[in-house]
């Protein structure tokens, strides 16, 4: 079920059990449907409205089906096309969201990389880097290495060490932030502890950075 692409007769069967089990019970009763990820191979979940349980070694993930719900090993690249979909996956090398109103669930993240409007994406560990250039976006990780901000999003984090805001009205909220840099405008950003490296070149930007507590 996992070459470079699904084959249409496996497609056809799925669907068709799919729809035998709908029948037969509630939708929220259905099980997922289980994908066996290949390393070196790039699986493709086309399927609208269906659940996916994917297992094995992920290499590429691509999600380019609507209003999906996904739960999923750690992969090298997740790429997420569709719009609608929930990720819940182990920790990822590679993410790209270019869909809109998708939501993701990962312990870790190295490269995130966000275009799809209204996308949530929750790391309960690290994110080395974060590049956020929609609209209504929201990141909320315990660190965030380097962030990038080049929308109209939010960020939300335990620790960040290199924050550069270019985009205008973002929100970003860091218990401790080691450097802030905005040439963005009416941005709004809070530091709640620690000291604070700070370079502000925009335009109505509000900012509430705290001094470390002795």
């Amino acid at each position: 079920m996992t070459s470079r692409h699904f084959s249409l007769p496996i497609l056809a069967l799925a669907a068709t059990l799919l729809s035998a089990a709908t029948a037969a019970v509630p939708a929220q009763a259905v099980a997922a449907v289980p994908v066996q990820c290949e390393v070196g191979a790039e699986t493709v979940l086309a399927w609208d409205d269906v659940a996916y349980d994917l297992r094995g070694t992920c290499g590429v993930v691509r999600v380019s089906a609507d209003h999906a719900t996904v739960t999923m090993p750690a992969a090298t690249r997740l790429v997420l096309e569709g719009t609608g979909n929930a990720v819940t996956a182990k920790p990822l090398l590679d993410v790209e969201v270019t869909g809109a109103g998708n939501g993701l669930t990962t312990p870790s993240v190295r490269s995130l990389a966000v275009s799809g409007a209204g996308t949530t994406v929750t790391v309960s560990g690290l994110v080395e880097s974060a590049e956020l250039a929609s609209t209504s976006s929201t990141l909320t990780a315990d660190v965030v290495n380097v962030a990038r901000l080049r929308g109209a999003d939010a960020v939300n984090a335990r620790k960040a060490y290199r924050t550069r805001i270019t985009g205008s009205d973002n929100v970003v909220v860091l218990r401790r932030a080691d450097t802030v840099v905005l040439t963005g405008d009416r941005n709004a950003v809070t530091v709640a502890r620690g000291r604070t490296t700070l370079r502000d070149r925009g335009e109505s930007n509000v900012l509430d950075l705290r001094p470390r507590r002795r």
